[in-house]
C-alpha cells in the first residue's frame, strides 16, 4: 500500500524523470517512462542505497555537466569502497530556510559538528547561520579535557546558539551538570544526525527548560527532507516542498524535485518507518513522524554503518572464522561495541584481536575517526562461542546486550 502526501503533477514527474535517464547506468531502467503522460510516481521502481551506489560514476559525470558546482559527501561504507552522495554546493540552504528559520542575525552559532572527512553536517550549519546574518563559531568536535576551556571562550564572545547531534548536545549538557560548570546562554539547539534520544531530551529539558530545539531530518542521499521546530515533537517533520514523500509498507520514499538535485533521488528508500500525522505545532500541512529504521544499517556513535562493513573487515584477517557485534547501551551517549570474533585452532589470540581492531578502525569508513578519542567504545575479542537466541538457536549478526543480558567481556585486549 502506497500513501502519498499530495500528488505528483505529471510535469514534474517528467522533469525529475529526464534527469534520472540522462544518467546511462538508469536509462534502460527508466527511459520507457519517459514522455509517457499517463505514468505516476507508483508505476516506478523503488530506488535502493545499492543502485545508487552503483552508479556514481554516472552521477559524478552528469555533475559535471551542470552550471553550478557540487560537493562529494560520504555516508558510509570503508576506505576502500565508501558510499558516496553528490550535493549541489548550495545545499539547498536557499530554499530550506525559507521554511525553517532558526536563526536570526543577532544569534551566535557555535558549530559543534565535526568538519572535514566529508562529512555534510559542518559545512550545512555554517550555510544556514550565513544565510541568517548570524556570527559562526566553527569549532567542531571537543573531547571532554578540552570542553570546559572551549566553553569558556564561546562564552566570553556571548554565543546563542549551538549545533550538534543529540549524542553530543547531551554529552555537553551532562559535562556541565556534573562538573557544575554554568551552561553557556545557549537559546537555541540545532541539531540532525540522529534521533533525539529520551536521555538527550531529559537533560535538555533539565538545564534547558527554555531551550528551543529545531531539527533537520533527511540522508547525505536526499539531503533534508523534512524541518522539526520547537512545537513539534522531536520525531515529526515538515516535508520541504522540493522533496515529495510516499510511504510504502511503512517504507519512506522519497522523490526530490529540486533542478538542482545532483543524486537521482526518485522513489528512494531512505531507510527508515513512518507516516503521515497532524503535527501538534498546529501547521496546516500533515507531516512526516519518523518510526525507526526499516534497513539493516546502524546508528553507533552518531554515524551510519553497515554491520556487513565491520564483519567484512574483521572476517578477512586469516584466522577469523566468524564475526558478531555486540552493543551495549545503544543509543546512549556511553554506547561500546564489541566485536567478537570465533578463530581457527591454535590461532593467536591476542595478534588477531590487535590486527583486526587495526584494520576495523582504519578501513571502516567514518568509524576510526568517531571513536578515535573515546577507544574503549570499540573493542575486539576473541571467544569461544558466539551469542545466540536461545529460541531459535539462530546466531544474529547484531546483538543488543541490554536486551539479551549478556555483559560485556571485561579482560583487556592488547590495544586498550
Amino acid at each position: 500500500m502506497t500513501v502519498v502526501a499530495s500528488g505528483l503533477p505529471s510535469v514534474v514527474l517528467q522533469d525529475v524523470l529526464s534527469r534520472v535517464v540522462a544518467i546511462p547506468e538508469l536509462r534502460p531502467t527508466y527511459e520507457r517512462f519517459l514522455s509517457d503522460p499517463a505514468v505516476v510516481l507508483a508505476d516506478l521502481p523503488v530506488l535502493t542505497k545499492e543502485t545508487l551506489a552503483d552508479v556514481l560514476e554516472g552521477v559524478v559525470a552528469q555533475a559535471r555537466t551542470r552550471p553550478h558546482g557540487a560537493y562529494v559527501y560520504g555516508s558510509g561504507g570503508t576506505t576502500g569502497t565508501p558510499r558516496l552522495s553528490l550535493v549541489p554546493t548550495s545545499m539547498f540552504v536557499p530554499d530550506i530556510v525559507q521554511h525553517w528559520q532558526p536563526l536570526a542575525p543577532d544569534d551566535i552559532l557555535v558549530n559543534f559538528n565535526t568538519p572535514g572527512r566529508m562529512w555534510s553536517s559542518h559545512n550545512f550549519f555554517n550555510a544556514v547561520a550565513h544565510h541568517a546574518g548570524a556570527v559562526t563559531i566553527p569549532l567542531g568536535a571537543v573531547d571532554n579535557d578540552e570542553l570546559a576551556d572551549w566553553l569558556d571562550f564561546v562564552d566570553d564572545l556571548g554565543a546563542t546558539a549551538l549545533d550538534a547531534t543529540p549524542s553530543q548536545i547531551a554529552r555537553i549538557l551532562e559535562f556541565c551538570d556534573s562538573t557544575g560548570r554554568p551552561l553557556p546562554a545557549f537559546r537555541k539547539l540545532l541539531w540532525t544526525g540522529e534521533g533525539y534520544s529520551k536521555r538527550a531530551a531529559e537533560i535538555t529539558r533539565r538545564l534547558m527548560p527554555d531551550g528551543r530545539l529545531y531539527g533537520v531530518y533527511g540522508s547525505t542521499e536526499s539531503w533534508v527532507i523534512g524541518v522539526n521546530e520547537p512545537d513539534c515533537p522531536t520525531d515529526v517533520f515538515h516535508v520541504l516542498p522540493h522533496q515529495h514523500v510516499e510511504i510504502e509498507d511503512g517504507a519512506v520514499l522519497v522523490t526530490s524535485t529540486h533542478p538542482e538535485c545532483v543524486n537521482p533521488i526518485l522513489r528512494y528508500r531512505i531507510g527508515d518507518l513512518g507516516r503521515f500525522i497532524d503535527c501538534p505545532c498546529g501547521r496546516a500541512d500533515r507531516a512526516l513522524q519518523v518510526l525507526g529504521r526499516d534497513d539493516p544499517q546502524l546508528k553507533f556513535s552518531s554515524i551510519l554503518l553497515l554491520p556487513t562493513d565491520v564483519t567484512e573487515v574483521a572476517r578477512a584477517v586469516p584466522g577469523v572464522r566468524d564475526v558478531q557485534l555486540v552493543l551495549f547501551r545503544h543509543g546512549q551517549p556511553d554506547e561500546r561495541m564489541e566485536v567478537r570474533l570465533l578463530v581457527e585452532p591454535h590461532t593467536s589470540r591476542e595478534e588477531t584481536e590487535r590486527l583486526v581492531h587495526q584494520r576495523i578502525v582504519t578501513q571502516v569508513y567514518k568509524l576510526g575517526f568517531a571513536v578515535g578519542s573515546s577507544p574503549d567504545r570499540l573493542a575486539v575479542r576473541v571467544v569461544d562461542d558466539l551469542v545466540a537466541n536461545v529460541q531459535t538457536q539462530k546466531t544474529p549478526l547484531v546483538v543488543h546486550a541490554e536486551k539479551t543480558g549478556i555483559a560485556p567481556i571485561l579482560t583487556p585486549g592488547p590495544q586498550d
